[in-house]
């Protein structure tokens, strides 16, 4: 069965005509523009959207195409699906001419029978052939349109690079060089799984990190690629909200597939040669900080300023600094928004899709790293959480009398070894597992929130130097922060012995 393969990039209408003009399209074959209109059926509880299937009935000029796509991944807006394609008689599913694979999806007679349109889209396509390299052909196609689903509309301004001939990292290379001519990102979803949300007539809410994809058969390898493949996939499910919502948690979450991102490369390095991860390492901290202060920002606004503008005597001078850290915090939102949207970062996303598909790594392995990287994964998870959880226990020593830089050390260890836990967590029964987890997450949770304390006067400097504040309103935050410090030190030790006590599950 043929598989697509194709990267889906978001489009500014404003930047249609710019990106028209670059010399990658110029040097393509241009295809006349054509109009398509575009049916999708599913029943009405969406029984083929969540196996993963989408049917659709396109017309183009007078004949009728049918397409069913399923299965395959998604890694950076590239995607691999099983697809089949026939020529129909009427913009009815003939489910009859639908061949291979897919197929055993619609025998049920009553999954038929239930089948019926959801929504439409309609948009003009504009298409080039590019051959960017012998062997290689790439359909690229810039959309512009609507998706209708009854009284709601979703505006379409998208490009397309389809892969019809040649290695898939030839799509993510493509992007990045027509990234210079116009602001592109990064697309999850397709068509149809965003013709679907408007059925559903909701948003797409912020996404926590997915259950770790390794499995025990998997070598180091695989496990490495499944593991960089789950951090891109959250932080791109988070990336359009983060950009057109203020709902903090879409940062928090990007944030977090970047540390976890970070991590995987950590976790890994031992099997690599020193030069083999540097540039994905550099690019992802580069990001990481830019996300940092707004990030920061929003901790402060949520959970050191609003308890204290909320208490019963309100000093002069609070209202004051709320208004001063408010303006900070949106410039602050604004500069992340940028930073994320810039064509560094898409194109840091781009090079990743591209490097994993086209594992480039590989080129500057010897002998004894190629073995190393196809054994079983199980074999490195114990070497890693052996040497996580010794690092910790080390950083943790004497404990009461750790200094705050200190502290920071041990929470970074921690905060290693939790995401090690995570990473190898489904290797081992799940009942060994969370024990360890919970304890291993609480000490985490603490050490986290002291962290964050320790961010607030450095905060406060800022908004005090932004305008003349009344230092009793500035004192009043410092001795709230002062003492939550004081209080989440105090259950630390016990916190620590807690984790001590638990058996180790590897």
């Amino acid at each position: 069965m043929p598989v697509e393969i194709e990267l889906k990039l978001r489009l500014d209408p404003r930047h249609v005509a710019r990106l028209r003009k670059h010399p990658l399209l110029k040097r393509g074959v241009h295809h006349v523009s054509r109009k398509l209109y575009t049916i999708y059926y599913d029943t009405p509880d969406l029984e083929l959207w969540r196996a993963g299937i989408a049917l659709r009935l396109r017309r183009t000029g007078t004949r009728w195409i049918q397409t069913i796509k399923g299965g395959g991944s998604v890694v950076a807006g590239l995607h691999q699906r099983d697809e089949f394609e026939t020529e129909v008689a009427a913009p009815f599913p003939d489910v009859g001419a639908i061949g291979g694979a897919l197929a055993e999806h619609f025998a049920s007679l009553k999954l038929r029978a239930r089948l019926k349109p959801l929504f439409v889209t309609e948009f003009t396509r504009a298409r080039w052939t590019l051959a960017p390299a012998p062997g290689v052909e790439i359909e690229a196609s810039i959309d512009r349109g609507v998706i209708k689903c009854g009284d709601a509309t979703e505006p379409i301004c998208e490009l397309e690079l389809e892969v019809k001939s040649g290695p898939p990292w030839r799509a993510c290379q493509a992007a990045m060089q027509l990234l210079k001519a116009a602001p592109l990102l990064v697309e999850d979803r397709s068509k149809a799984d965003r013709g679907i949300a408007l059925f559903l007539r909701h948003s797409r809410a912020p996404c926590k990190a997915p259950p770790s994809p390794i499995a025990a058969q998997m070598t180091s390898n695989d496990a490495f690629k499944a593991l960089v493949q789950s951090c891109l996939a959250h932080y791109i499910a988070n990336q359009h909200g983060m950009l057109e919502d203020d709902d903090p948690e879409y940062l928090h979450q990007m944030r977090v597939a970047l540390r976890r991102l970070r991590s995987v490369v950590d976790t890994f390095s031992p099997l690599f040669p020193a030069a083999a991860l540097q540039a994905p390492d550099a690019e992802t901290h580069w990001l990481a900080l830019e996300l940092g202060n707004a990030r920061d920002w929003d901790v402060f606004a949520t959970e050191s300023l609003a308890p204290a503008a909320a208490g019963r005597r309100r000093p002069a001078g609070m209202a004051t600094i709320a208004q001063s850290a408010a303006r900070l915090h949106r410039d602050a939102r604004r500069a992340a928004r940028h930073a994320a949207a810039s064509a560094r970062a898409q194109g840091l996303l781009l090079a990743l899709g591209g490097w994993l598909s086209a594992e480039t790594w590989s080129i500057a392995l010897d002998d004894a790293q190629r073995i190393r990287l196809q054994q079983p994964v199980a074999q490195f998870a114990r070497t890693v959480l052996d040497a996580s959880s010794r690092r910790v226990n080390k950083r943790g020593r004497h404990l009461q009398l750790l200094a705050p830089r200190e502290l920071h050390r041990l929470r970074i260890a921690i905060k290693k070894l939790r995401y090690a836990t995570d990473f190898f967590a489904a290797l081992y029964p799940r009942n060994h597992v969370k024990p360890y987890l919970a304890r291993l997450a609480v000490l985490q949770q603490i050490l986290g929130l002291i962290n964050d304390a320790a961010t607030v006067p450095r905060l406060l400097e800022a908004v005090a130097s932004s305008g003349i504040l009344r230092r009793e309103a500035l004192d009043i935050i410092l001795r709230q922060n002062a003492s939550l410090c004081a209080r989440l030190l105090k259950r630390l030790p016990h916190a620590w012995q807690q984790f001590r006590r638990v058996r180790h599950f590897w």
